[in-house]
């Protein structure tokens, strides 16, 4: 039995969702990160002429945004629990790396129109190429790696498997794919079978909305707890209806305190709040209370520039992310700490 692993450019295959989607004919298409792997490898199954094959690792590659503008933290959760369920329900291999905006507002429109800053993605492309490159040297780890990617940045790192003996495949996405990897005589030698189209697999890619019944979770739920829903929880993680997350949002704008409808673990990235209950000025480290009613240590190194480590002092209010997550043997680390009032300011 042959071994493949998939390597998934996440940022490239997010920014093309809405390819999927007007090929599809659907305005709402989503893609079923579950099937993606059944579905590539069954592809590649068929060129092989029915050979079995075994896809021991999927592997995705993307970005999350970290000290953004307050009124994102919602769709940045989003992202980041997306990633939660990638690993947690489909069993990925995660690699995602913050991008720093700022704190401004994620969308380029909601932004100044004079404001020439443009995130920076780092880290996402080179990871990739990396760990392909990595595997391919291990004895056994793959026979086939099957890229989902669309970037002409990754011609050489096909190459370069190729040459350490290992076959590859390419999945992509019409109009966003590099002319050289779409061409059928491979003039540049980077893959070993014929180019697999996502647009052209949407019957069995497309996530189904099943509507289903669940039970709030939420405190301040009123009435009958059974809803229909089409949300699935992670396992682990409590479902709350929609109306209960308005109304605890409703509280948060207003600066009224209600039971947060988050009670799991905060993911990496997470947005808090809470004081500085211990600094230890001569080792450049401290503890951040927070309203969760978790501790978080941090360094030095995780203060934003505008809270220099001299002037921070034990009862400082501070708003800060979630660098690593905090888990029952251990707190939590944070990380792009300032003040609370200045992170509200912005």
């Amino acid at each position: 039995m042959r071994k493949a692993m998939i390597f998934i450019d996440g940022t490239w295959l997010y920014c093309n969702t809405p390819r999927l989607a007007a090929a599809s004919g659907h305005p709402d298409f989503h893609l079923d990160f579950g099937k993606l792997p059944c579905v590539l490898a069954d592809e590649v199954r068929k060129q092989l002429g029915d050979e079995e094959l075994d896809v021991v690792r999927t592997c995705l590659f993307g970005s999350y945004a970290t000290n953004c503008d307050p009124r994102d933290d919602d769709a940045r959760q989003r992202r980041l629990d997306f990633f939660a369920r990638l690993r947690e329900d489909y069993h990925y291999e995660l690699e995602i790396f913050p991008i720093n905006f700022l704190g401004r507002r994620l969308k380029r429109s909601e932004r100044d129109p004079e404001d020439p800053f443009e995130p920076r993605e780092k880290c996402v492309d080179i990871s990739l190429a990396t760990s392909m490159l990595t595997y391919a040297a291990l004895p056994n780890a793959y026979d086939i790696a099957i890229a989902v990617i669309g970037d002409a940045d990754f011609k050489p790192v096909l190459q370069s498997v190729r040459k350490l003996g290992k076959r590859v495949a390419i999945a992509s996405i019409h109009g966003s794919c590099s002319p050289e990897f779409a061409d059928p005589r491979d003039e540049s030698r980077l893959k070993d079978f014929h180019i697999i189209w996502l647009d052209q697999l949407l019957d069995r890619l497309a996530l189904r909305f099943d509507p289903h019944e669940l039970e709030c979770e939420s405190p301040m739920h009123k009435g009958d707890r059974r809803v229909m829903t089409t949300f699935h929880p992670r396992r682990g993680q409590q479902f709350f209806c929609e109306p209960c997350r308005e109304a605890y949002a409703r509280s948060r704008e207003c600066g009224r305190e209600l039971p947060c409808p988050e009670a799991e673990s905060p993911c990496v990235g997470t947005p808090l709040e809470g004081t500085i209950v211990k600094k230890v000025a001569d080792r450049g480290f401290g503890f951040i209370h927070a309203t969760d009613g978790r501790d978080y240590f941090f360094h030095l190194a995780d203060l934003c520039g505008s809270l220099p480590f001299e002037t921070v002092e034990e009862g400082l209010a501070v708003r800060f992310e979630v660098k690593r997550e905090p888990a029952k043997e251990r707190g939590g680390t944070a990380m792009n700490i300032r003040r609370l009032e200045a992170a509200t300011a912005q």
